[in-house]
């Protein structure tokens, strides 16, 4: 299992570059938002779009290649390649974190774009409870259908590049109906951290899921 995490890891390393810019910038646009929960969400945006390349592109390189079918003609067990790619969102999820975390405290610490609140673990518990969720949903419907999934992971990330204009113009509703200030004053770390437990739950359950599915799939 190990070493289909670090397969998984030198693979990540190709991803697309613009990509990864692109992740970085739309983190790096918090800074100089004024308002925090703005800042968070791109700061949590960016760490969504570095982990969802990272996933994609080693996914897409398991589908392109028929790597599945080479793996379990190994003596493998099935079970540990699917706790592998569980185990691998982590890793690209604490990696994407820590770049987003340090890239935007460099660039406040260099004043080049000072001004706006700086991503932290908040950001990165928030931006856990969204990519675990999904994943929770996505990898089951993965390990059953396999390269099935390529159109829906397009579209995915085609709603990823327009986030930020979605944010905004979801924001500045919410401003206009005067609910912003509402949502300002809710405790939402205390509830970004009860959901994170939640969320440890399901993605566990997940796993059970997968592995049962996987276990009886023909290929």
């Amino acid at each position: 299992m190990i070493n289909l995490i670090k397969k998984d890891l030198r693979l990540s390393i190709k991803v697309n570059i613009f990509a990864v810019i692109y992740a970085l910038f739309i983190s790096a646009t918090g800074l100089i938002s004024n308002n925090p929960i703005i800042a968070n969400l791109q700061y949590v945006l960016g760490i969504i779009i570095l982990t969802f390349v990272a996933v994609i592109f080693t996914n897409g390189y398991d589908d392109k290649y028929r790597s599945e079918v080479v793996l379990i003609s190994l003596p493998l067990d099935r079970k540990n390649i699917v706790r592998g790619k569980y185990i691998s969102l982590l890793v690209f999820f604490f990696i994407s974190s820590g770049a987003v975390i340090v890239f935007t405290n460099i660039l406040s610490m260099f004043g080049i774009a000072n001004g706006g609140n700086i991503a932290g673990v908040q950001s990165a518990i928030l931006a856990a409870n969204i990519i675990l969720l999904f994943y929770s949903i996505y990898y089951p419907i993965y390990f059953k259908v396999g390269e099935g999934l390529r159109t829906f992971n397009v579209v995915l990330w085609m709603a990823l590049i327009m986030g930020p204009a979605v944010i905004g113009r979801g924001f500045k509703a919410l401003d206009q109906r005067g609910l912003l200030d509402k949502l300002m004053n809710i405790d939402l770390n205390t509830i970004n951290l009860y959901l994170f437990g939640i969320v440890i739950v399901i993605y566990y359950i997940s796993l059970q899921i997968s592995k049962g599915i996987y276990m009886r799939r023909e290929f």
